[in-house]
């Protein structure tokens, strides 16, 4: 129960104590009173009486008597009346008895005492008899009653306008009190960066400042962490002069790119220039062309997406390249050609026409490794430089599918709610329990399955990865009850956050369901999550909501990025063990990564890790979990058979 409710709570019993006080002391007061004035009227009306009814005794009219004492009693405080006197025949009695208003259990709780008054006729000498008047309660009962009544009706509308005003008090009074804990909690799943507006609550400000301070600290320790992560990261990964990543970095960068249902091409430029500019002018040119190269590289994009781009040796450079037409890439590779032919011919007074920049490229294949990529690339690169052209594109094998037909199946296949099948890979933790089960999809076409690597790329280029993740979801909602899994992990195409309907639809979807929500855990590549940080972090606030949990895969490709980590606060992160197989990478940077995702409480789990002697070595260096050849992919529901 929140300190609110509590003291609402303690504030409407006591008001309840109060009133009940209140109403019982002034009713009883109030009986006391009536029952006092009943007393004084009875023993007036009987000293009346005893004196007007003399002449009628002396005489022995009974009827006369009879008849004076009922007009004298009438509507009174009277109820039973007795005359007794030697000069009637017979004593006179008798009682006017009348029903009281008030319930009958006020009648039992609040009893009215009931008086009675006897008082002598003179007669000289000798009394000529007596006269008794019983007092009739029910009048006392209809008084209390209604003044009980007035009194509830009162206490109450008091009562509750008290609660009103002191409930709207203490929401004014412990509104920094909530502020400091939305903010702790802020904390705990969000930033920690901005401060926390001060209070005017005395007793606060102290906790404010501290809350304050304690955030600044975090979110200083964690700039800290990422720039020390930044600067192992240029130590083991940066070429010194260029700027761009080296070997070392492409060689990571293009296996976790193979290792991943990513379609795109490898390119290898070669800028032949930079030998003859080192013999004209030294390192000193030389180092100044290089970092005019790399600055052009990295700020080109092809199909709205950064490149990745490294100095593989002395004028050699490889491009990783995403999803894109032919003709789209013949564009792109002829337009960075003759971007840096122009920084090459800066100088028109130069005595011979520079030595143009030559590109060669290959479409990644199934089943490609990158020593095959990197051969096909290089044989491409020599025959366009043979052929004297400035771009070559090598030839896609004859087993490639046209895209066309591999649309049309994909599109049949998204009609027909048997048109996709999972098969799921258990993510573990070290201890060997299990963080989830990773889904992967396979394409249906006849009685033929097809691996997510065959597909993918071509649903990628075509856009369709909003109506393939709406499908997949509508799948899993459909057969949760056939899986035996606790929780599942889907990772979500770009398409479904790139468009504003797509996205608002899937957080519609999740909202009706809650139950599959609870065994969900929703995952975006690094690059989606840089694009678009502010509705990931929307994705991942909804989806903690309903229980879901949100991670990040293709974790540390960006490390000069990784500030996004803060505001996103992922549940997980997933990293290509590529990273941690190197033999050149310091075991500090990997520890660091480690204690950077850590930090902002995130787990970290290592990819493809193929061995227990893998396993082993991402143990000690920090990961919580593991995913890979080791736990294989197994059918994600039991089948009838």
């Amino acid at each position: 129960m929140s300190l609110s409710r509590r003291l609402f709570t303690l504030m409407l019993l006591v008001l309840l104590v109060f009133s009940f006080g209140i109403f019982f002391i002034q009713v009883n007061n109030t009986r006391d009173s009536l029952a006092e004035r009943q007393r004084v009227e009875l023993s007036n009306l009987a000293q009346s009486l005893s004196l007007a009814l003399v002449p009628h005794v002396e005489l022995g009219d009974a009827a006369s008597a009879e008849t004076l004492i009922r007009a004298t009693l009438d509507g009174g405080y009277v109820r039973d009346i007795q005359l007794e006197s030697v000069a009637l025949p017979a004593p006179i009695a008798f009682d006017i008895t009348r029903e009281s208003q008030a319930p009958e259990w006020f009648q039992q709780m609040i009893p009215m005492p009931v008086e009675t008054v006897t008082r002598e006729l003179p007669g000289g000498w000798a009394s000529l008899g007596t006269i008794s008047l019983t007092g009739e309660p029910a009048q006392g009962h209809d008084d209390l009653w209604k003044l009980a009544k007035r009194l509830g009706l009162w206490l109450l509308l008091g009562g509750l306008l008290t609660l009103l005003v002191a409930s709207l008090v203490m929401r004014r009074l412990l509104r920094p009190l909530d502020r400091l804990s939305a903010r702790l909690n802020e904390m705990e799943t969000q930033r920690f960066d901005a401060p926390l507006e001060e209070t005017s609550v005395k007793e606060l400000r102290g906790i404010t400042s501290a809350v304050n301070r304690l955030g600044q600290r975090l979110h200083t320790q964690f700039e800290a962490q990422a720039a020390q992560l930044a600067r192992l990261q240029r130590q083991a990964e940066q070429d010194a002069v260029s700027g761009l990543g080296n070997r070392g970095y492409l060689n990571r960068a293009v296996d976790e790119w193979l290792s991943e249902p990513l379609g795109g091409s490898f390119a290898l430029l070669r800028v032949a220039q930079l030998e003859v500019v080192y013999q004209e002018q030294g390192y000193k040119g030389r180092d100044a062309l290089l970092r005019a190269i790399a600055q052009r590289l990295e700020q080109r994009e092809l199909a709205g997406e950064p490149i990745v781009a490294g100095r593989l040796a002395n004028h050699d450079f490889g491009l990783l390249l995403p999803e894109a037409d032919e003709s789209a890439l013949q564009a792109f590779l002829k337009g960075i050609t003759e971007d840096i032919d122009r920084l090459l011919d800066a100088n028109p007074m130069a005595n011979s026409r520079p030595i143009g920049c030559v590109i060669g490229a290959a479409r990644r294949e199934p089943g490609m490794t990158r020593t095959q990529l990197f051969t096909v690339a290089d044989t491409t690169l020599l025959q366009a430089i043979e052929h004297g052209s400035s771009v070559a594109l090598a030839e896609e094998g004859d087993q490639a599918r046209p895209r066309g037909e591999w649309r049309d199946v994909i599109e049949q296949s998204l009609e027909r709610p048997d048109g996709l099948d999972f098969v799921a890979q258990p993510v573990l933790f070290n201890d060997g329990s299990e963080l989830h089960r990773e889904l992967f999809a396979r394409l249906r076409e006849g009685d033929q399955l097809h691996r997510a690597g065959d597909f993918l790329p071509v649903v990628r280029h075509f856009r369709l990865g909003a109506r393939f993740d709406l499908h997949a979801l509508e799948w899993l909602a459909a057969h949760v009850d056939g899986i035996e899994a606790p929780r599942l992990a889907l990772n979500l195409t770009e398409e479904t956050l790139d468009d504003e309907a797509s996205f608002s639809g899937l957080i519609s979807w999740l909202g009706v369901h809650p139950r599959l929500c609870k065994r969900l855990d929703i995952e975006v590549s690094e690059s989606i999550a840089l694009r678009h940080l502010e509705r990931v972090k929307l994705l991942f606030r909804r989806a903690r909501r309903l229980g879901a949990r949100g991670g990040i895969d293709r974790f540390a490709r960006e490390l000069k990025e990784l500030s996004y980590l803060e505001a996103l606060r992922p549940d997980y992160v997933k990293i290509d063990q590529a990273f941690f197989k190197r033999d050149d990478v310091d075991t500090e940077l990997l520890q660091s990564l480690c204690m950077t995702a850590h930090q902002v409480e995130s787990l970290v789990i290592v990819t493809r890790v193929e061995s227990e002697q893998d396993q082993a070595r991402v143990m000690s260096l920090g990961a919580d979990g593991y995913q890979g050849y080791v736990a294989p992919a197994v059918d994600v529901m039991a089948r009838k058979p």
